[in-house]
């Protein structure tokens, strides 16, 4: 998927369309780490472009986007395990979280009226 992804960039920027406003890197090195990197132009449009990319992203559609594609992307190359595998990843680390924030939540134990009663 490397190389699809690097012949698909070149061809971007060999294109007549122009060149990305802002662009959002995110990758993971060996060390299991995750890292980013942005970059943005000096126009007005290449801020709110990049505001507008971290709220779908924030929001989920984005991220929805990339993992219909990426589905296409490994049925396309036979790679649907691979697939499997990160839907799966992603969909019980996103219920972990929530279960996690439901926990953690503000439960209150004793309603602070009654809790000048004692």
């Amino acid at each position: 998927m490397k190389e699809q992804f690097s012949k698909e960039e070149d061809q971007k920027l060999d294109s007549s369309e122009g060149n990305p406003v802002c662009q959002l890197l995110i990758y993971t090195e060996e060390d299991g780490n995750i890292y980013f990197s942005c970059d943005w132009g000096d126009t007005e449009d290449s801020v709110t472009s990049l505001g507008a990319m971290l709220y779908r992203l924030s929001d989920g559609e984005l991220v929805n986007e990339i993992m219909d594609n990426l589905k296409s992307q490994c049925v396309l190359e036979d790679r649907e395990s691979d697939y499997d595998t990160i839907s799966n990843l992603y969909t019980n680390l996103k219920a972990l979280k929530e279960s996690v924030d439901e926990m953690s939540g503000d439960n209150v134990v004793v309603n602070p009226i009654d809790a000048t009663t004692f």
